[in-house]
């Protein structure tokens, strides 16, 4: 149990006046602060731990007085139901540190709801998927909780329980430290524990085709045996094989966007943050691909209903097995041979940003392992200078 005291400190030259102060033992360490109400010595019930009515703000400044107490007994009790050590300096934190949110994941919602505009639909799914684990790892988190300690294991948790790969643990672990830093930029967290917590992001894992793979696809495609299904799912593929869309936005494309040199789209995943349009060339082989989908359409959706994308993935592995393509490869698997065929031909990464659309030329930097390729082959060149 612990015991609060509220005395007078008596100013060193004006002895008639001082302020209230507040004074207990946490944890055999004593604590004690002003509660920067300033009264007349005559005023002060020492007994009571009151200002007398004699005072004409004394109803303000024991309001204030009362605040402080239960101030100090919240961050007690919080300590007590948690079953958690308080010390003198966890105290003074949790009392000095702005109140407003329940706890860690009320303060989460509120900064989702001021971020919401300038932040993806789908950023904000993940953003949310990365907290239920959170809550899972910890039910009641509060501020205080969170520390080096905390982000290391909270990181062992999703490698070794759930199983998450590097990349996925990264992933989750960046979004975890932008809320952190936003806790920290408003005051509620002293110590960001990710400024000694670093996680080296492992290379991109991602599977594409060499050109070789890509003719035994169009091969098949070419001799039409497929059925109806799988030839969809096989346009599809092709489809962003050649023009280098996400799934999400080539099934969204219509015919009016494209002209006879070029389409244009927006991409669904940047709409806030990108809203400028891409603009992609078009080559003869995407030509050919959207002239055998839409026939003499002249407008309306290019693709029209669709199986699910994980539907076509399991088709895509069927249509590899017959192709004799061994590789695993999934719809995103089209956008990054665009992607790696491209910079291969034309070792450019600026280019290719623009034309994938990323926001940032570190998602671009995934495919510089081409570049290296290439230097290697340019280096060959010299090799026929006989020295």
């Amino acid at each position: 149990m612990i015991t609060i005291k509220l005395y007078q400190r008596l100013e060193a030259k004006d002895k008639s006046t001082g302020y209230i102060y507040v004074s207990f033992y946490v944890n055999r360490e004593k604590v004690h602060f002003s509660t920067k109400v300033l009264c007349d010595a005559k005023h002060w019930n020492a007994t009571k731990m009151r200002i007398s009515m004699a005072d004409k703000n004394a109803s303000d400044k024991n309001l204030v007085m009362e605040k402080t107490l239960s101030r100090i007994n919240e961050v007690i009790v919080k300590y007590r139901l948690r079953n958690k050590l308080l010390t003198k300096a966890g105290f003074m934190k949790s009392y000095n540190r702005p109140d407003d949110f329940e706890n860690f994941y009320a303060f989460c919602d509120d900064y989702k709801k001021q971020v919401s505009k300038r932040v993806e639909l789908v950023t904000l799914n993940t953003h949310n998927t990365v907290l239920e684990k959170l809550k899972v790892f910890s039910s009641d988190l509060h501020f205080e909780d969170i520390t080096l300690e905390f982000v290391a294991d909270f990181y062992n948790h999703l490698r070794k329980k759930i199983k998450n790969n590097e990349n996925t643990a990264y992933k989750n672990m960046s979004v975890l430290r932008k809320y952190v830093k936003a806790a920290c930029k408003a005051g509620y967290i002293d110590v960001n524990p990710f400024d000694e917590f670093h996680i080296l992001r492992t290379k991109a894992n991602y599977s594409y085709l060499e050109e070789s793979e890509l003719q035994l696809l169009l091969k098949i495609y070419k001799a039409g045996n497929l059925d109806v299904k799988l030839y969809q799912t096989l346009q599809l593929f092709l489809f962003m094989c050649f023009g280098s869309q996400h799934v999400g936005d080539a099934r969204k494309m219509k015919i009016e966007q494209f002209s006879n040199v070029s389409f244009t789209y927006y991409r669904e995943k940047l709409r806030n943050r990108k809203p400028e349009p891409i603009v992609v060339p078009l080559s003869k082989s995407m030509r050919t691909i959207l002239n055998d989908i839409v026939g003499t359409r002249k407008q309306g959706f290019v693709f029209d209903a669709l199986p699910a994308d994980q539907t076509m993935n399991r088709y895509l592995k069927t249509i590899a097995e017959q192709a004799g393509i061994k590789k695993h490869i999934t719809h995103k698997t089209g956008r990054h041979t665009f992607a790696t065929f491209f910079l291969s031909k034309i070792p450019d990464l600026n280019t290719l940003r623009d034309i994938m659309g990323h926001s940032d030329i570190r998602e671009t930097l995934i495919y510089a392992h081409v570049l290296e390729q290439s230097k290697q082959r340019g280096i060959k060149c010299f090799d026929v200078f006989k020295v």
